[in-house]
Order: structure tokens, then sequence, then C-alpha cells
């Protein structure tokens, strides 16, 4: 069960995210104006519950989140429920700067905010700019849209593939330049950083010399990316970790597809080599308000290691219902299938656990920006 503590942040942290939810279609048409602001504020949260069918171990959405749904909450608000801000300057049309803070349940088990972006821009010319702070890793095809539900069709992106990075931002420098040919756009970024992320155990893992290039191609209703990053970390030996992805999304209005594939290579305290692949594909149709759709996602490990291996697939049957301006509903059913001998991304497993078998997952959430 969760402790009290925990219990009264999750209902205050829901309480915000309701009257945010119910504050933002007034909010956002007060706001809307045609000349562009020196300061703009926007405003993004979800309020969701999961419930497993596994008792004897928890479902995260996020390898950092300590506790989830099943063993510590019959119903868990802490997989999905989140309430963030994003703060912009545009001081001249060179010069701008971002913040943005995020609450959402940590590996400390609490709701306690952080600041997820802090970056200023200049901008050369118009497809040309250099950002300076904290800058979001553009690892996936929703890398700034990860934590921002609204933007995603499903109630969360699979975990089989968003799980393989924790590292979601890097403190440094990055360069972006767009090119245009032929009703296309193409944008190249270079990023250069570190970071630390704290794990469930309280433990400080510090990524250092954290390098990746990312590339994006828009045409149409059709979006290409691909990205692929290097850094070191202080607790694998060889501290080298590499991942790369490639995705593809197309979304011409009234139905909607999107893949993904990604490979991410570390190693364990021993320096065993541990690869492994997660992919998905996710395909829908909008029907009025409502927009069914169901999402095909597996993660594997591709090295024996002589340990029990990570692996699951899952398949997620959902619809989506646009109730209000910028405000929506979901339900979703994950049908998990563990590995053999694996746990698969299960975590705070109770001794004596059986590994492999199914896990249901039903997860409801609403999600609002303003």
């Amino acid at each position: 069960m969760q402790t009290v503590s925990s219990a009264k942040q999750t209902a205050r942290l829901a309480a915000i995210c309701l009257i945010c939810a119910l504050l933002a279609p007034w909010a956002l048409a007060d706001d809307a104006e045609p000349t562009q602001r020196m300061l703009t504020f926007n405003g993004f949260g979800t309020l969701g519950v999961a419930h497993s069918s596994e008792h004897r171990a928890d479902y995260t959405f996020d390898n950092l989140q300590p506790k989830g749904a099943g063993r510590s909450s019959d119903w868990s608000p802490e997989v999905d429920t989140r309430l963030g801000g994003q703060l912009t300057a545009n001081f001249t049309p060179q010069w701008s700067a971002v913040l943005q803070v995020v609450s959402e349940y940590r590996w400390n088990n609490t709701y306690d905010p952080f600041v997820s972006w802090a970056n200023v821009k200049y901008a050369f010319t118009p497809d040309f700019s250099v950002r300076v702070g904290r800058i979001a890793l553009a690892s996936f095809l929703e890398s700034d849209s990860r934590r921002v539900g609204y933007s995603n069709i499903t109630a969360r992106p699979p975990i089989e593939v968003y799980r393989l990075l924790a590292l979601k931002e890097s403190d440094g420098i990055d360069a972006v330049y767009r090119t245009h040919f032929d009703g296309m756009t193409n944008s190249t970024t270079v990023l250069f950083g570190k970071r630390t992320v704290t794990n469930t155990r309280g433990i400080d893992v510090h990524s250092t010399h954290v390098a990746g290039l990312f590339d994006t191609l828009e045409f149409g209703a059709t979006t290409l990316h691909g990205a692929y990053q290097v850094r070191n970390v202080d607790n694998q030996a060889p501290s080298l970790g590499r991942f790369m992805s490639l995705g593809i999304s197309h979304d011409p209005g009234n139905w909607f597809m999107a893949s993904e594939w990604v490979k991410a290579v570390n190693f364990d305290g021993k320096g065993v080599r541990v690869d492994r692949l997660g992919w998905y594909i996710n395909g829908g149709v909008r029907i009025g308000n409502f927009s069914p759709y169901a999402t095909w996602s597996e993660l594997l490990p591709t090295t024996p290691t002589g340990t029990t291996p990570a692996g699951q697939r899952t398949l997620a049957p959902g619809v989506r219902w646009d109730l209000a301006h910028n405000v929506d509903l979901k339900l979703q059913y994950d049908m998990v299938r563990l590995a053999d001998q694996s746990y698969g991304t299960l975590q705070n497993v109770k001794a004596g656990t059986p590994k492999g078998g199914k896990v249901n997952v039903l997860s409801l959430v609403a999600d609002f920006v303003f």
C-alpha cells in the first residue's frame, strides 16, 4: 500500500490537474491573440489511474518510478499523473529562452517539481540556431511530447521502447540546421553535454560526454526520425553506452500510424555487454471525436548474459475521446506477455513470484493543455 504522505501528494496533484483540465478550454480561449508576446506561458497535465492484474509486482511507465499499479496500489495514479508548465521568452527575433518545470511521480516517492528544460537559444538565421542549457534529447519520435499526454494518441508511449533510455535531457549545447527542398523539411541536430539521473535506489548515475546526432525529415503528413547517441556512464564497466533509433509516423487526418525501432547497448557491472531491442507499431482511425487505436510492441534482449533477460511483448487496444477543446479522455487495455524466466519491466517484485506469464493493465487518463 502507498504511504499516507504519498497518498496526500497524489491527491493534491490530482486535484490541481482536475482544476486545470476544467479551466483549460476557457484559459486557452482568453489567451488566443494573433500577435506574439514576449513572455508566453503554457501548461499541460494528465490525471490518470491504472490497474494491474499482477498483485505481486508493480507496473510502471518509467524505470525511475519506484512503485506503480499492482503490488503497491490496486488503482495507481502514480503511473501517468503529472503536471507541467512552460515559460517561453522571445526577447528579439534572434534571442529566446525556455523554462519547463514538471511535477510527476519520481524516484524518491514524491511529486517534487523539477526543471526538465532550461535553455537559451540564439538563431543566426531562421534555419540555424544554437541552444545552451538543459535540452531535451531527441532520442524518439515523441521525445519533446512524451510527458504531454494530450499530444500522444495513446495513454502513454510504449514502455517496451521508451524505457530503454532513462536519460531524457542533457545539460550542454546543441545546434540545429534546417534545409528545405521540394516541399520537404530536414532538421539535423548535433548535441554535446552531460546529465545525472537518480535511480530508484537513490543512487546518482552520472552520464558524461553525451554526444548525439539526430535527424528529422518531414514531408506532407509523414515524419521520419533517426537518432544516434553515445555517452559514458559511471556505473558501467566499460562506461560506454550507445543508443540508436529509427521511427516513422504518418497522419493524414482520418487515420494514423507510427512505428519505431530502438537499440540500446550497455555493460553490466561485470563488463558483460548487454544489447536490447525494442519496437512497436501503432495505428488507428478518427471517427468524429473518437479515435480507436491499437499498439503492438516488444522488448527483447539480443545477447546472452547469464542472467534473467528483461523481455516482454504487449498488445494494447484503446480509444481516445476528444471531449472538449484541448481536453481528452483515454481508455487503454494492455495485454502484456512476459518472456520465459523473466519479469519483463515489472518492478518491486515480491520474492517467490513466478516468472513469465501474463499481466493485464487497464488505464484511464484525462489529458489537457492550456
